[in-house]
């Protein structure tokens, strides 16, 4: 006489760690681990305070962290820069302060990829110029700006699916002035490289508003 014999229960596998391309660094804040090119990096200065390295080229210690608000004050909060820097504790260390930096620092590198793209003749500037350049090409990025009317817009999201990222950033005026004009509501960003940057800078100068 045979028994039926309850099979063992298989544990679940735990789902696969997305893989990360290029260097890996960890967040001082959340500890999580995360590209290099996802994060930010902190400085000594020489004052012994902390101090943003934009470009990420000084020598030295650094302390990695998300740029994100949550992340930043996570980090003043910790005082996990000073530990990663080998510094003595800031108490003094301004969450808003540190923020300001960073989004400064932001709004740099997006102007130089505005003005890169121009240089190369990669770019499409005003409502004219950027439905010329979607009827004409593959447009990777537009930018819109954040006081722009609905038809402008509208225009940005026409192609829909498989069309250009479309970023919220800055307003007429902002833009208008990087091209020595009164208002600008759109710009397009031609080359792809140049547009990816943009995306992920923008992307993470909104992510700093975010909790």
């Amino acid at each position: 006489m045979t028994t039926k014999r309850d099979n063992p229960k298989r544990p679940e596998r735990p789902p696969p760690e997305a893989v990360i391309e290029g260097p890996v660094r960890t967040c001082v804040a959340c500890r999580s681990k995360d590209g290099r090119d996802d994060l930010v990096r902190w400085v000594a200065a020489e004052d012994g305070r902390v101090a943003l390295d934009a470009r990420a080229v000084r020598s030295g210690r650094g302390a990695w962290v998300h740029p994100t608000r949550k992340c930043v004050s996570l980090m003043v909060k910790r005082h996990a820069a000073e530990r990663a820097l080998k510094l003595a504790v800031v108490p003094d260390l301004d969450v808003g302060a540190l923020l300001a930096q960073l989004r400064v620092a932001l709004v740099q590198r997006i102007t130089s990829l505005i003005v890169v793209s121009g240089r190369r003749r990669a770019i499409a500037v005003g409502t004219e110029a950027v439905s010329a350049a979607l009827e004409r090409k593959r447009v990777p990025a537009v930018i819109v700006a954040g006081d722009a009317g609905e038809a402008a817009r509208a225009l940005a999201e026409a192609p829909g699916p498989g069309g250009p990222r479309v970023l919220r950033y800055a307003d007429k005026a902002a833009l208008g002035a990087l091209f020595n004009r009164g208002e600008v509501a759109l710009v397009a960003l031609l080359d792809p490289s140049v547009a990816a940057e943009a995306v992920s800078t923008i992307d993470r100068l909104a992510a700093l508003e975010e909790s």
